[in-house]
This record gives C-alpha cells, sequence and structure tokens, in this order.
C-alpha cells in the first residue's frame, strides 16, 4: 500500500508536460490553419508554440517536476512545432509552386530540425556542469529557425500586393523561399555560436527596465505582431554576429588562463 502511495504524483508535478502538450497542440493548429490558407493564423499558432516551449522549461525547474519523459516530450513537441510545422506551412505557402524542387527544401529543412534536436539532446547530456562555453548554443536553436523560416510570409503581410505588386511576387517566389530554407538548415545544423538564455544575467537596479522592454514587446506583438516580428528575427541575425565574435575572445581568454568578467560575481 506504502509503495502505491509513493507512485503518486502531485498535480502540479504535470503542469510542465500539459504545456508541452499544448504547445504540441499548436504546432499542429498551425498546419490545419495552413491547410485551409490561414496564413497569419498558422504564424500566430508557431508563435504561441514557441512561447509555450519557453516556459515548459522553466516551470519544470521552478515546480522541480523535471523527468525523461518531460525532457522526451519537450523534444518531440520541438520537432512537431518547429521541425513539421514551419515546413509544411512554408510548403503550402509558397514553395509546392516550385515542385520538387519545394518539396526537397521542406524535407531539408525538417530533417535539418531533426539533427539538431538530436545533437543538442546527445551534447546536453556530455557537456560539463563547469563548462563556460556550455552556455551557447550551437547552431541556431529549432523555435529560432521556425521563426526565421516564416519571415518571408510574415513580411509579406505588411506588403500591399495592390501597391507593391513586384515586392510581393519577390518575398513570396518559391524559389526565394526555398533558398532561405536551405540557409536557415545550415545554420541549425552548423557549429555557429549562438547566445543562450544562460547567458542573460540582469542586475537588479536594471530589473524594472528589462520589465519595461519585455512589456513594449508583449504590446507590439498583440498591436503590431507582423512588424514587431520581423524586428525580432532582424535583431536576431545581427547578434549572432556578435555571438560569434563573443565567443571567440572567450575561448581565447580561457586558453590563455584569463578570468572571463562574465563569469565574475558582481554585487548588484
Amino acid at each position: 500500500m506504502q509503495d502505491k502511495k509513493s507512485r503518486k504524483l502531485s498535480f502540479h508535478k504535470l503542469i510542465p508536460n500539459m504545456i508541452t502538450l499544448t504547445a504540441m497542440a499548436a504546432g499542429m493548429t498551425a498546419i490545419k490553419f495552413a491547410i485551409v490558407s490561414k496564413w497569419e493564423e498558422a504564424v500566430i499558432a508557431i508563435v504561441i508554440s514557441a512561447f509555450l516551449d519557453a516556459f515548459d522549461g522553466a516551470a519544470a525547474r521552478l515546480l522541480k517536476a523535471q523527468s525523461k519523459l518531460g525532457a522526451e516530450l519537450d523534444s518531440l513537441s520541438d520537432f512537431v512545432c518547429f521541425g513539421v510545422a514551419p515546413a509544411l506551412v512554408t510548403f503550402l505557402w509558397a514553395t509546392h509552386d516550385a515542385g520538387r524542387f519545394g518539396w526537397i527544401m521542406a524535407l531539408i529543412f525538417m530533417m535539418a530540425v531533426a539533427l539538431r534536436l538530436a545533437r543538442f539532446n546527445v551534447a546536453k547530456e556530455e557537456e560539463a556542469a563547469d563548462d563556460p562555453l556550455s552556455k551557447y548554443f550551437t547552431g541556431v536553436p529549432s523555435p529560432v529557425g521556425a521563426g526565421l523560416a516564416l519571415l518571408p510570409m510574415i513580411v509579406s503581410f505588411q506588403v500591399d500586393q495592390g501597391v507593391n505588386p513586384e515586392a510581393y511576387a519577390i518575398i513570396s517566389q518559391p524559389y526565394v523561399v526555398g533558398f532561405w530554407l536551405v540557409i536557415l538548415s545550415a545554420m541549425m545544423v552548423s557549429h555557429i555560436p549562438t547566445f543562450s538564455s544562460k547567458q542573460i544575467r540582469v542586475p537588479q537596479k536594471m530589473s524594472v527596465p528589462a520589465l519595461a522592454i519585455f512589456g513594449i514587446m508583449i504590446a507590439g506583438l498583440i498591436n503590431e505582431p507582423w512588424p514587431t516580428l520581423t524586428l525580432m528575427g532582424v535583431v536576431y541575425l545581427l547578434s549572432m554576429l556578435w555571438s560569434v565574435r563573443h565567443y571567440a575572445e572567450k575561448k581565447k581568454s580561457l586558453a590563455q588562463g584569463v578570468k572571463d568578467p562574465d563569469d565574475l560575481d558582481h554585487d548588484d
């Protein structure tokens, strides 16, 4: 009787997995919207899944509900939401007009996400907890890759076909979108160092401004979602240049035995 009681889980331990399942449902719903040509709703569904994906891990750590089941479920959800869904949405929106080439591009993107997730899972098990360089991602994370894959579609929402038909035609051109998917696929499976949330340190005195910036971002997503998402994508692409330089400098300082200022404790 005691054994059965010990196997029972508190309800709050299931909350992170519930968030993950909701994210997976949002990813599948994006495909459903794309099938009926509701492109804006499809993008919003994938954005929602990305936000949920960002919070399920944090919820698991906060509630001390980490588990192997949750880790596997999160990886499967990421594959559906950020691999299968963006590949199919972009295929149905534009690249299907390129025939076999368009489908090949969708497959390449989907497989790149699968390879990236597999590599991430293996690296997470093998990395040393005290390795300063483990705070960087290797390649573009799959949620970001999914968002960037949808960037041509997001930009097209801001172009009036009646006013600028040429611009719209270029943005939605199947070979342009397909080539962009190939570039992103290479970026996801590459060894380019990119910043991770582990490196975000907000001094206590900057907590209010940081929350204000977050509030502005949320307000932008609610009131002007497409320009805001476009800006976020462009900022991330530009930040990759900084992350490569920052990683090189940090690696060099570690090789020389110099303490990295980022690892020093500060009284905030």
